[in-house]
């Protein structure tokens, strides 16, 4: 029963992951004060941004990067401002959640829940002798 539990424990983290996809668009028709989480793909690395690490100035996007640095015995976190001209940027994507396929996820995660608890109470292992 304890293996069940792990089981479906395991595959209901996927709910709180979600399903996502990334929208590729074009710097021109990305609206900059709308929030949206984004990637960017430039020749050299690929960023991951929140909507309040970038913004957009004189056809540079400033990114602030999270950094980590071990100082006085402790790592500690910090943002540095890096600028990534538009012309080196290869791909602008947004991310966004999938409702449809998260919430199919979470009532496919429950319906199997519920079929192999009924199925453990009613007693039937589904093995035949």
């Amino acid at each position: 029963m304890k293996k069940i539990i792990i089981y479906l424990t395991i595959v209901s983290m996927l709910n709180l992951v979600g399903c996502y996809y990334q929208q590729q668009v074009t710097l021109e028709e990305f609206d900059f004060e709308s929030g949206e989480d984004i990637r960017i793909t430039t020749k050299d690395a690929t960023y991951s941004l929140g909507a309040d690490d970038y913004y957009f100035n004189n056809d540079t996007l400033i990114a602030n990067l999270p950094q980590v640095k071990y100082s006085n015995y402790e790592w500690v976190r910090y943002k540095t401002a890096t600028k990534i001209p538009a012309k080196e940027i290869e791909k602008f994507e947004i991310e966004k959640i999938d409702e449809a396929a998260t919430t199919w996820l979470v009532v496919g995660v429950v319906v199997i829940a519920a079929a192999v608890i009924v199925n453990f109470a009613m007693g039937d292992y589904g093995i035949d002798f």
